[in-house]
């Protein structure tokens, strides 16, 4: 609601003043400073409080003159940088950052320490052109000892860049740069073998590498780049199509499986060293695997943890490792640890195949269909997803735009692809590369819109009355002054609770303006003085804007439940004939227009609730300080110093009595110097208003410049998207059919498998029936054998023929 509020002296306090918190002042239990005192006490105390008001009003005046020192150091810059990095709040830190090399240009340390810590920075969050930007002007600097400690990191994250972005050509330039560096580092030996054997040159690459000392920070992954150095001079190049590539002598590898032992050797001292470790584990394994030598491989593949990254990739590995042991109950063991350890592992599909056929083979039936069906009813939902994706269109363009939608959009569709889809998807040809262009697209679109959302904000807080919100320094300056200006009111107030102790019969006039002014001295006492104070304000202001965030984020969630019901609805609708539930055309048109029609809603909704908020948080700038309860404070501030005055002036002429006018003779020279420091502090304060509106000026300007410079943004990115939507979509399309190809043999093999277990189960069936047939046979003939026997002992004696 808009509040119309008094003039008092300052600008940015005179204009309509929006606030929703009505100060009750009735249900404040607050003390009232004029209770009954001693009368000297009362003047003791409000003259010490009035001299205290007067010391602290240069730090009010300093506000304004630049006296005032910065409230954060560089130093602490650095270290609040730091701790958003290591909570991996990216864009926090890049912000801090942003602006300490902004204020620090010419810092001895702090400048360089920035450059590095905001270069890492966009690294960490996949801005690599920002990162190679900011690394680059640190390794260009190198005539400035400051950037020194720092050129080393820069090197070797620049070749990590050009890795990233498979921008090889980069990295021969970047490479007479390295080599024009005085003092060879390990990093920097590191980052040129890297890079070399990106391009393929091995020798080059293992030379460079061999410069990396044992004690250097990069010692673990050069150690590891020289042994699949030698595994890649050690492979043969692949036989032709058709032929079965010929059996690994052991000693084939001997080389590079003692250089990754060396890797093995080094201390796990950090969190990636020991995944380098872990790696260096795995590829010993599979060179001893391609060499026929089982069990030291397994040993190998034992060597690995289950909390490093790798124990996926070492269950499955492994499996077929004891398959070629003959170890089935091992095999199966282990791939059940995949299945109940990595279940979002890329090879948990292929896994789980293997799995049912170890089972199907041991002459688990049971099993072995169970794990065929499970694998089957999962994947064969997939393909269908995304066959029905897939065939949706065939334009790569419609196709980027549908991959670029956030990820609670394509949530909301009822026909979303799974997770694990698009996983595989990004693993494929060049995925990393295609999806690394749409992720870059899709985190400038929402880089664009926090902007827009925080230009909102701050022309919200410029255009309001208490845009001394958005100068902090002036904003501190302001809040002591008028706490002080409060400090004073409540000296008066004292004043006034001794001249109430010392009081006679009053007359008429007197009594009247007594009244008054006790009137407002209960509203008058809820004015605060201490920082504490205008903190309790501060989170009064704030409490019923959480509370309508609250009620918009309970709205959300019951949008968001809607949405899922509309969902399931659809997926009811579209599975229903595999069900068995079978709908005429005529229902199935009128649930789909009745769908359609509470998804318009849904959508609506959102709108609404977005919009909503974004004016609750336009309202959470504008509260608090400077707002309606502020102007009520200074229009009572005057007030009472208005009515105490005319009580004082009708106390002299004798109205209270003679004592009461004795004492109001003492209390006058105390007021006029309240009255002077209240001039004092009011001129202050009026020069922090002239500088919020000259300063809010500037930032009102800047604010517009970013505008400007963010509808180019915006423009520049459509055109990049433009380019890249025939690209990127047509990869990315060839990439998802790649994916369909595999779902669909994954779904055969499970066919195959429930086939084969039919098969085999006949076959069981049916070697079972025979044996019992032949049992059967076996047990007949015996019977028959045995009653002739016992025909042949017990022949008739009349039968048998007379003697002769």
């Amino acid at each position: 609601m808009v509040c119309a509020m008094g003039v008092v002296s300052m600008s940015w306090r005179r204009l309509p003043i929006c606030a929703c918190a009505v100060v009750v002042v009735g249900l404040l239990g607050v003390a009232n400073p004029a209770a009954a005192e001693d009368p000297e006490l009362a003047l003791g105390t409000a003259q010490q409080r009035i001299a205290a008001a007067v010391r602290d009003a240069a730090s009010v005046e300093k506000v304004t003159r630049g006296k005032g020192r910065d409230r954060k150091s560089a130093e602490q810059r650095i270290a609040d940088a730091v701790l958003l990095m290591g909570v991996k709040d990216y864009d926090r830190a890049a912000g801090v950052l942003n602006r300490l090399v902004e204020k620090y240009p010419s810092h001895r340390t702090a400048y360089a320490d920035g450059l590095n810590l905001l270069g890492e920075t966009y690294f960490q969050s996949k801005q690599y052109l920002s990162a190679k930007r900011v690394f680059a002007s640190i390794l260009e600097r190198q005539n400035e000892p400051r950037f020194a400690p720092f050129r080393e990191r820069a090197a070797v994250r620049l070749v990590d860049v050009a890795l990233r972005m498979r921008d090889l050509d980069d990295l021969d330039p970047l490479f007479e740069q390295i080599g024009s560096i005085a003092g060879a580092q390990s990093g920097l030996a590191y980052a040129k073998g890297k890079g070399l054997l990106a391009q393929g040159k091995l020798g080059a690459s293992a030379a460079a590498l061999a410069g990396v000392g044992q004690d250097g920070e990069h010692i673990h992954q050069a150690r590891y780049l020289m042994g699949a150095i030698a595994t890649q001079e050690a492979t043969p190049p692949p036989p032709p199509e058709g032929q079965e590539p010929e059996p690994a002598p052991k000693g084939r590898y001997a080389k590079a499986i003692s250089l990754f032992r060396e890797v093995t050797k080094l201390p796990p001292d950090s969190p990636d060293h020991r995944h380098v470790i872990d790696m260096a584990w795995l590829a010993i394994g599979r060179l001893l695997y391609e060499a026929n030598q089982w069990t030291q491989s397994v040993e190998a593949y034992n060597r690995i943890g289950r909390e490093s990254p790798e124990f996926g990739t070492m269950l499955f590995e492994l499996a077929w490792v004891y398959v070629r042991l003959g170890d089935v109950v091992r095999a199966q063991r282990a791939l059940e640890v995949l299945a109940v350890a990595a279940p979002g592992s890329q090879d948990v599909a292929d896994a789980a195949l293997l799995r049912g056929d170890l089972m199907l083979r041991a002459g688990q039936f049971d099993k072995s269909l169970k794990v065929y069906e499970s694998v089957r009813g999962t994947y064969d939902k997939m393909r269908d997803r995304l066959d029905t994706f897939l065939g949706s269109t065939d334009d790569p363009g419609v196709y980027f735009d549908t991959l670029s939608k956030e990820q609670f959009e394509l949530f909301e569709q009822a026909d979303a692809l799974p997770t694990l889809v698009l996983r595989w998807a990004r693993e494929g040809e060049d995925g990393e590369r295609v999806f690394a262009i749409i992720d870059d697209v899709a985190m400038s679109r929402r880089l664009i819109k926090e902007s827009n959302e925080m230009i909102e904000r701050l022309n919200a807080v410029l255009s309001s009355p208490n845009r001394i919100r958005a100068l902090p320094a002036l904003k501190n300056g302001a809040e002591r002054g008028i706490g002080l200006l409060n400090s004073i009111s409540v000296a008066r107030m004292t004043l006034a609770g001794g001249m109430d102790e010392v009081s006679d019969d009053l007359s008429g006039a007197l009594a009247q303006a007594r009244k008054k002014r006790k009137a407002l001295e209960r509203r008058l006492g809820l004015a605060p003085v201490t920082a504490a104070d205008f903190t309790g304000r501060e989170r009064q202001a704030g409490r019923q804007w959480n509370r309508t965030s609250q009620g918009l984020q309970r709205l959300e969630l019951e949008i968001n439940t809607l949405q899922a019901t509309i969902n399931g609805l659809e997926r009811m609708l579209a599975d229903g004939p595999q069900a068995g539930v079978v709908r005429s055309p005529q229902q199935l048109e009128q649930f789909k227009a009745g769908l359609a029609e509470q998804k318009r809603l849904v959508k609506y909704y959102r709108e609404q609730v977005s919009q909503l908020r974004r004016a609750t948080e336009a309202g959470k700038v504008q509260v608090g300080f400077g707002d309606k309860r502020f102007v009520e404070d200074a229009n009572y501030r005057v007030a009472y110093k208005k009515a105490l005055w005319e009580e004082v002036r009708l106390s002299q002429g004798g109205g209270g009595g003679s004592q009461l006018a004795s004492y109001v003779g003492r209390v006058v020279p105390v007021l006029k110097q309240a009255d002077q420091a209240d001039q004092r502090l009011e001129r202050a304060l009026a020069q922090i208003d002239r500088a919020v509106n000259e300063k809010a000026g500037g930032l009102r300007r800047a604010v517009q410049r970013e505008t400007v410079n963010i509808v180019n943004y915006s423009l520049r990115l459509e055109d990049l998207d433009q380019e890249a939507r025939l690209v990127v979509g047509s990869v990315a399309l060839r990439n998802f059919r790649m994916v369909g190809e595999r779902l669909r043999n994954i779904v055969l093999r499970a066919d195959v498998g429930i086939t084969e277990e039919a098969w085999e189960l006949r076959e069981e069936q049916l070697t079972r029936v025979r044996r019992l047939k032949i049992e059967r046979a076996r047990s007949v003939q015996r019977l028959e054998e045995e009653l002739e026997e016992v025909l042949d002992d017990s022949g008739d004696p009349e039968e048998s023929e007379p003697e002769p």
